[in-house]
């Protein structure tokens, strides 16, 4: 009984510290303020398998393609939407009108931003975001940012072990080519080659 009795409130106690801390907790609300602050300052969007998958199933996919490049700053291949050579920020956004030009069809991690998800936890990926605390967010508003936020992480897991073995295979093919075309090379050509190398080496 008296065991019974101390587990019961036990109990209790910590479901009131919970709701306390819950209380406590500062909520995330999030509304976008089309303000532009991180897409005309970000440097390579991350684009994954499934973002090209789904614009190539609506016909966006041509469109967009000429700004997808690759991304080796965090020591892997990476898809991007690759920031053009002398400007800022994404290259898929009008910095002009404050306009995304695929804001219907973003890419996966701009439909989660600013909320990130590692597998275990939420957290806010961008702390400056003007949006952040802007208006009210409704728990289906919460709940379809945290769904974006976890598909992003799933496709980021996806992509960044198949993005690594497309372009291992790719340069693979490429060193093929090359030494095949050594081959097929005269001496004459050898020795031009030879010497354009040694030019760029000095």
């Amino acid at each position: 009984m008296v065991i019974n009795h101390i587990q019961s409130v036990t109990q209790k106690l910590v479901v009131l510290m919970a709701e306390e801390k819950n209380k406590n907790a500062p909520k995330f609300v999030y509304n976008c303020v089309r303000c532009g602050q991180y897409c005309s300052k970000v440097n390579g969007v991350p684009v994954y398998f499934d973002d090209l998958s789904r614009w190539r199933k609506n016909g966006t996919l041509s469109s967009i393609a000429p700004n997808i490049g690759m991304d080796m700053s965090q020591g892997f291949p990476q898809l991007v939407l690759e920031t053009k050579e002398g400007e800022t920020g994404c290259p898929m956004y009008d910095s002009e009108n404050k306009n995304c030009q695929v804001y219907h069809d973003m890419p996966l991690n701009c439909q989660a931003y600013p909320l990130g998800y590692n597998g275990e936890k939420y957290f806010v990926t961008d702390k400056a975001c003007q949006g952040l605390g802007q208006g009210e967010m409704t728990a289906d508003q919460l709940r379809t940012q945290r769904d974006a936020a976890k598909v992003d992480y799933e496709a980021k897991v996806e992509s960044n072990t198949i993005v690594p073995l497309i372009y291992s295979v790719i340069m693979g093919d490429l060193v093929d080519q090359s030494r095949k075309a050594m081959e097929n090379m005269s001496d004459e050509q050898k020795d031009q080659l030879q010497d354009i190398m040694k030019e760029d080496e000095d």
